[in-house]
């Protein structure tokens, strides 16, 4: 089985760090989500079916896989003004 592909991904208080991320289409992925605010948050993709708190601090895995090329938005749920994307292509 291939290794993850594994993309780091922070939240910051001006959003998301990159706020555009890229993976190939098909491919199995590990975001690798830190929180660097003082505050939790929340990743959330309606796209992505995925929602994970994370605590100030702390580091979590969101795996997604079998994407199709397109664009997948997310978001933190607890300051909707912080918002990203996945490429997939």
């Amino acid at each position: 089985m291939a290794e993850d592909r594994t993309i780091p991904l922070a939240v910051e208080e001006a959003g998301f760090a990159p706020a555009e991320i890229e993976a190939p289409a098909g491919t199995r992925v590990r975001l690798e989500v830190t929180n660097r605010t003082p505050a939790a948050i929340e990743f959330e993709s309606f796209e992505l079916n995925r929602e994970r708190v994370i605590q100030p601090g702390q580091t979590a895995a969101v795996y997604v896989s079998g994407l199709g090329p397109g664009r997948y938005e997310f978001f933190d749920d607890f300051h909707q003004q912080r918002r990203g994307a996945l490429l997939v292509r």
